[in-house]
């Protein structure tokens, strides 16, 4: 039977009644080191140091966070950026440990998410200042500024892109030598509230699914883990995928970094 050893404080009692049989849960010093398969520490600030010098070690063992109380997608990711495989919800913890330590390894989409949560902080840095300076730009282009600033930019896109199999769409281009579509969780917070996804990312705009219509214009709220970002959209199309999904590309009109 696997072997985890608790850092950090005691060994949860529930936990450990959960995961009697399948997972055997020590607590620090009561086996050697060398004697154990994996790793959960209790998730204080100061524990931080300890995930990161455990990777800088070259440490490979299944290293978890733990958690009193809900976990969010952001903390889960500034977790998993210092070297834990996941944080854990003590409450919830069982299943999900069954789940990753005994079937499927733990890192892959953990790894995934942080990449993806790196990639989409430094997007946000960058169109929060590209939009200030468009913005800036095309106030001083006269009548139709933006339409007219946005068919140049959209007839330069297509002039690089046409040696590719297949041009990009207007808002929601595909991101060059990344052709996977996100999969990233967003909230609608004006004028509706609603949950959605992040679809693909283009230099003026992006991609969105919600699961109501979408208005003219729209905000949503995206954490990254590292930061959070209210970005506005000019909604330009939308199609209604299903009963209870709808997809929309939109103008990038505001970003404004939390």
């Amino acid at each position: 039977m696997p072997r985890y050893m608790v850092l950090g404080g005691p060994v949860p009692e529930a936990l450990a009644q959960a995961l009697s049989g399948a997972i055997d849960l020590v607590a620090e010093g009561e086996v050697p080191d060398n004697e154990v398969d994996g790793v959960l520490i209790h998730a204080r600030p100061e524990s931080q140091a300890i995930f990161r010098r455990f990777r800088r070690d070259g440490g490979s063992l299944p290293i978890f966070a733990l958690s009193e109380g809900g976990v969010g997608l952001g903390e889960r990711l500034q977790w998993i950026r210092h070297g834990a495989d996941d944080l854990l919800d003590v409450a919830t913890a069982a299943d999900t440990l069954r789940r990753k330590m005994l079937t499927t390894p733990p890192t892959d989409e953990s790894r995934q998410d942080t990449e993806r949560g790196m990639f989409l902080d430094r997007y946000l840095r960058s169109m929060h200042r590209y939009v200030g300076a468009r913005q800036a730009l095309v106030s001083k282009l006269g009548e139709q500024a933006l339409s007219r600033y946005l068919d140049c930019v959209f007839l330069r896109d297509q002039a690089l892109k046409a040696s590719e199999d297949a041009p990009a769409d207007a808002f929601g281009q595909r991101r060059g030598g990344q052709r996977e579509r996100l999969r990233w969780p967003i909230r609608i917070i004006d004028p509706v509230q609603t949950e959605g996804q992040l679809l693909n990312l283009g230099a003026d705009g992006c991609a969105i699914a919600i699961g109501v219509q979408p208005t003219e214009q729209l905000r949503m709220a995206i954490d990254t883990g590292a930061m959070s970002a209210w970005v506005d959209l000019d909604v330009r199309w939308q199609r209604r995928a299903s009963r209870d999904r709808w997809e929309a590309g939109g103008l990038v009109v505001g970003v404004h970094l939390i």
